[in-house]
């Protein structure tokens, strides 16, 4: 419907000079108006109350004709961007969801390694160059070229000279505009580059203002985002250089275009082979003949601006997960039984050194085990592992027997809740945080998670409950808090498999010992990883596996492993150690 539109309006564009024309061959010259304009001309007369000249009539029929042209363009113009741009914006909707949906379930891999800022420049900016290609491109491509074909047809009937040279300038043209498309191409794709840069600096000091503040960067900041965005503003000015020179030497080209057609017009009339009217009326159309072919010229610069973009889109959008369900993959039962395995599992991130060698342990269902060693051992990408955030180069992770490759991502993710040191919360409501693992849960069920979590008592305290907002990040509440609301989300998913990434260490200890209590129910009838900083943590547990570059060194219950002389018992007699010293 809006390519109607379009057309309508190319056609009532045709008409516009022809009233012009009419004026000086009729109504001031002397040559008879068409039947058509003598018939409405007449027609109009009998309506007029008073009698007018047949000249006066004449001139008042085409004035009212331009208007009424005028009015149709408006309004047909309105029409058909409101139609077209509705399309466009919804292309845009839908490549923004399709880019937010995309990004969102690669897999860690790809987020390791693409920075958050250019990942939200390319999602939020970049999309719109489908608004951009359709709008400033096929759009004005289309509308310039009906109406360069309509004005082609109408001067070939008045006068194949002029048409020629008119059509003449567009060889030029087109040379220009192929010298001019890679540069622009070049430099747009600069321009987005640079914007993505700043985005990220932006993104990136914001995450980390506490940092920033606290260690009085705020100087070494700014000149780091001044850097960023000097470079971006350089960049944007090369690019403004390249267009505007583009724009001036299309301007030229039509501008000799333009002389040279007004010079063989004139002649025409000097020789008797054109009246004045029919001067006026080509060179309105060579005047009309030019727009569509720098509408094209500029039309090209908009597009390059708009493909770099795209590139930038098209890179996310053929990105592959490397993790994802394979053909056939099955779902988990709904409640598995909790029993895991790593089997002779080797691990390296991209081209890197081996992460885990050869590691080999199982859990039974409802057991406890903690992780301990250096930073670097390999504990968090063991639990990367199991939650299949990536998956092992050699060997195989399997949960009640079933190689987790072959069943569905969803399905192993619903048996798994995660309590990290640092509490991922979202700037929504407490309740809608707390139920983010469990959509749709009673009201009855979070309050009670809550309490388990021993979050209950203090959520009620605040003046909107359970319907109070925190901040991005959880940053309108105090550490303790965030865990708590951390542990009730965990409590209310009730998953057999629990993920615990030292939930403890960033406490105090009144908080840590609540948050302890608060785990310790948690843990009950549930198969348990840990990953321990704090050997005092382990007490609870059956399990302690150590690990050392890569590998396991000692695996057993820390009772007894505290009995030998192996690497655990001296690690825990350094710990005591370094706690003796401070309290002295």
């Amino acid at each position: 419907m809006g390519m109607l539109f379009v057309l309508l309006t190319s056609g009532a564009a045709l008409l516009q000079p022809w009233p012009l024309k009419v004026v000086l061959d009729s109504v001031i010259g002397s040559i008879e108006p068409s039947r058509l304009l003598s018939n409405i001309t007449a027609f109009l007369g009998k309506l007029l109350p008073f009698s007018a000249p047949p000249a006066l009539a004449l001139l008042t029929v085409l004035c009212l004709g331009l208007l009424l042209i005028e009015i149709v363009i408006g309004v047909s113009h309105v029409v058909s961007a409101y139609l077209l741009n509705s399309v466009a914006l919804k292309m845009v909707f839908k490549l923004r969801c399709a880019l937010f949906d995309h990004v969102q379930r690669q897999s860690m891999s790809f987020h390791d390694t693409q920075a958050v800022g250019d990942s939200l420049y390319r999602i939020t900016w970049d999309s719109y160059c489908i608004q951009a290609i359709f709008s400033e491109g096929l759009i004005p491509a289309l509308t310039a070229g009906t109406t360069l074909l309509g004005i082609a047809l109408i001067m070939l009937a008045r006068d194949w000279r002029l048409t020629v040279t008119a059509l003449a300038v567009s060889i030029p043209l087109m040379i220009l505009m192929r010298r001019m498309d890679r540069p622009m191409t070049e430099q747009s794709l600069r321009v987005h580059e640079n914007e993505s840069a700043v985005s990220t600096r932006v993104q990136e000091t914001l995450v980390g203002i506490r940092a920033v503040q606290a260690f009085g960067r705020e100087e070494f900041e700014s000149g780091r985002f001044r850097d960023g965005a000097k470079a971006s503003l350089m960049a944007s000015l090369r690019l403004i250089i390249t267009q505007t020179l583009s724009q001036a030497l299309v301007g030229l080209v039509l501008a000799v275009g333009t002389a040279a057609v007004i010079w063989i017009g004139a002649r025409g009339v000097l020789l008797g082979r054109l009246t004045a009217g029919d001067l006026v009326l080509l060179v309105a159309y060579v005047a009309m003949i030019f727009k569509p072919l720098e509408t094209l010229a500029y039309t090209a610069a908009a597009v390059q601006n708009a493909a770099a973009g795209a590139r930038r889109v098209l890179t996310v959008l053929e990105a592959s997960s490397e993790v994802e369900d394979q053909p056939g993959a099955e779902d988990l039962p709904a409640r598995v039984e909790g029993r895991v395995s790593f089997e002779k599992v080797q691990f390296r991130y991209r081209r890197g050194p081996s992460v885990l060698k050869e590691i080999d342990f199982q859990l039974a269902p409802d057991s406890t085990v903690a992780l301990v060693g250096p930073s670097g051992a390999g504990k968090t990408t063991l639990a990367s592992l199991l939650l299949r955030f990536y998956d092992p180069v050699s060997g195989r992770v399997t949960v009640d027997g079933r190689d987790l490759r072959k069943v569905t991502l969803k399905s192993l993710r619903n048996q798994i809740a995660l309590v990290t040191q640092d509490p991922i919360l979202f700037a929504a409501t407490i309740r809608e945080n707390i139920a983010y693992g469990k959509p749709g849960a009673a009201e009855k069920q979070i309050e009670e998670a809550a309490g388990a979590a021993g979050a209950h008592g203090f959520i009620e305290s605040l003046p909107q409950k359970y319907d109070t907002l925190v901040g991005e990040r959880g940053s309108t509440l105090s550490s303790g808090q965030r865990q708590r609301i951390s542990i009730a989300r965990a409590f209310l998913k009730d998953a057999p498999i629990l993920l615990l990434d030292e939930a403890t260490a960033a406490l105090d200890s009144e908080s840590e010992e609540a948050i302890r209590e608060a785990l310790s129910r948690l843990m009950r009838g549930r198969t348990v990883i840990a990953i321990a900083h704090r050997l005092a943590t382990l007490r609870n547990f059956d399990r302690v596996v150590m690990l050392q570059g890569g590998k396991i060194i000692e695996d057993g219950p820390p009772d007894i492993l505290l009995q030998g002389k192996g690497p655990y018992r001296e690690l825990v007699a350094r710990e005591m150690d370094r706690l003796a010293s401070h309290a002295a």
